[in-house]
């Protein structure tokens, strides 16, 4: 029971640190926000900081887990109880281009996670299983959706390096010059781009099967 407690008190407190890391880091950059500011923004001395992570590197990949693979874990939340292929298909595209996975107070952000990846085996490493991570979600959510299911594995882990691409593509575009980029006309027309590409496949190999 002790050791549950104090197992509970050490997450609420990595929590609280994490909290205030990541509003130092949007405040100042990623770089600038020093260990003493986030223990003065989390009310704890700088000595629990490192009580509670083994050094700077990790609370950045504990911050990348968090804002990186939050967007995952809501997304797998937004289509968990839709069963139609299409509703979930559109689902998923407006989910992934919308201001819930599109939140620009973090854009800084995400370049400084991209540079520090350069230097930092541990980020870099933890950027490289959140990516894979999203790759193979978005595989297996392409599994149940339309003419797109019945696509290679190939192709599909293909498209989902595509998807990938395009929202990280899409949040550089909207944080430069959102306002001319149209999220909603984005995300309508990429998952028909998709589609047709799905289509001509299938249409190519239905052909090839019945050809004499």
């Amino acid at each position: 029971m002790a050791k549950r407690g104090r197992k509970s008190i050490a997450n609420e407190r990595r929590a609280q640190i994490l909290d205030a890391f990541h509003i130092c880091a949007v405040r100042k950059g990623l770089e600038r926000a020093s260990l003493r500011e986030v223990a003065e923004e989390a009310g704890l001395p700088v000595s629990n900081l490192h009580h509670f992570f083994e050094n700077r590197d990790e609370m950045v990949s504990e911050l990348v887990k968090r804002i990186v693979g939050g967007i995952i874990d809501n997304l797998r939340t937004e289509v968990r109880d839709l069963e139609d292929a299409q509703t979930r298909l559109k689902r998923i595209f407006e989910f992934l281009f919308s201001p819930k996975a599109q939140k620009l107070e973090d854009g800084s952000l995400y370049y400084d996670f991209w540079s520090l990846a350069h230097r930092s085996h541990t980020v870099r490493q933890t950027l490289q299983n959140l990516i894979r991570d999203q790759r193979e979600t978005f595989f297996e959510m392409l599994l149940g959706t339309s003419d797109i299911s019945k696509l290679s594995k190939t192709e599909k882990r293909e498209i989902a390096n595509i998807i990938i691409a395009l929202v990280e593509g899409t949040f550089y575009v909207l944080d430069m010059d959102g306002e001319n980029v149209s999220s909603r006309r984005m995300a309508h027309l990429i998952q028909r781009f998709l589609e047709l590409h799905a289509e001509e496949r299938m249409r190519k190999k239905n052909k090839k099967d019945i050809a004499p």
